[in-house]
């Protein structure tokens, strides 16, 4: 299996909403990661792309979206959706404007889809008004950032299925 990955860390420089960012950027370390060849795999941080997202996703087989999102779950709570989840949301799963559920929906308007997308989100916490990253937020990063790159080991066939529900 040789998939092109292209993880996207989405967000912006307050609070939670920094997550994705902060998940991209450990992800770049981390040494699974590393070990996938650098053509098969490509993580990106995106200050609020809004309408301009499908872009970045163009010609990729696999997108992976890392974002804080807002569903009243309790802070830190893991969310794993993809694109049929998000279809037709009235509701954008970003604080922005124009959120991730909007651009799925325009890309899928365009058909301009990748093969698999995927949202993986931590719940944001609202009451929180820091520049960094919620107690919660934070606590959950290190096993959510884990995950994302067992993942990518799975879908570019570096790891199998099976050692991944073993560790």
């Amino acid at each position: 299996m040789s998939h092109r990955i292209h993880i996207i860390g989405t967000g912006s420089p307050f609070g939670d909403d920094r997550f994705g960012w902060e998940a991209a950027e450990a992800l770049r370390s981390y040494a699974a990661i590393q070990s996938i060849p650098g053509s098969r795999v490509k993580i990106s941080v995106l200050d609020r792309p809004g309408a301009m997202l499908p872009l970045h996703w163009r010609a990729t087989d696999i997108v992976i979206l890392m974002d804080a999102v807002r569903s009243g779950a309790a802070p830190g709570t893991r969310h794993r959706l993809d694109a049929r989840d998000l279809a037709g949301a009235d509701a954008p799963c970003s604080s922005h404007g124009f959120g991730v559920a909007s651009a799925i929906g325009l890309a899928r308007a365009l058909g301009n889809l990748p093969t698999r997308l995927s949202l993986r989100g931590i719940e944001a916490d609202s009451a929180w008004t820091g520049f960094s990253l919620s107690p919660a937020v934070a606590e959950s990063l290190p096993s959510f950032v884990a995950d994302i790159a067992q993942e990518a080991l799975v879908l570019t066939g570096f790891s199998s299925p099976a050692a991944a529900n073993r560790e």
